[in-house]
């Protein structure tokens, strides 16, 4: 069993009574001249090295793509909301012209619905005179005619 640190008790390694840990480098000789087997229980797994936090590069890539992702949606966002402002302005031109229209066709309608055209088409193109007299009713199903007040 290959390890890279080995911890010896004091008991059984009195000559290492100062330090505990060992590199295998370090131990290879020391431990061909005892000529013993080191018990399992006394192998202690190397410990990591601690990594220095800060800027690895993974960390830089990392950053770089969520910077990136972050420009693309304001970019995308500012593209949209230019594009829904020019709907709003397309939209509102739109409006304006159609209440122009709507304008422009109720002076129509009050122009084709006055008094005095409807009077000229009757008289000229239709022939129709104003009544000299106050319309009466007649009853059809009697073959009655009412008769005149005058």
């Amino acid at each position: 069993m290959r390890a890279k640190y080995v911890e010896i008790q004091e008991p059984e390694a009195p000559a290492f009574a100062q330090v505990k840990r060992f590199t295998r480098k370090r131990l290879q000789p020391t431990l061909s001249a005892l000529a013993q087997d080191v018990p399992l229980e006394y192998v202690q797994a190397a410990p990591r090295r601690r990594r220095l936090k800060g800027l690895t590069t993974f960390n830089i890539v990392m950053m770089l793509i969520a910077f990136a992702v972050l420009i693309t949606f304001y970019i995308s966002n500012v593209v949209m909301v230019d594009s829904l402002m020019m709907e709003a302005i397309e939209l509102d031109r739109q409006e304006q012209i159609l209440l122009q229209e709507r304008e422009n066709l109720r002076a129509e309608i009050n122009t084709l619905a006055s008094y005095s055209r409807i009077q000229r088409i009757a008289v000229e193109d239709l022939g129709l005179v104003h009544a000299n007299q106050q319309p009466f009713s007649l009853t059809v199903f009697n073959l009655a005619v009412e008769p005149d007040d005058n």
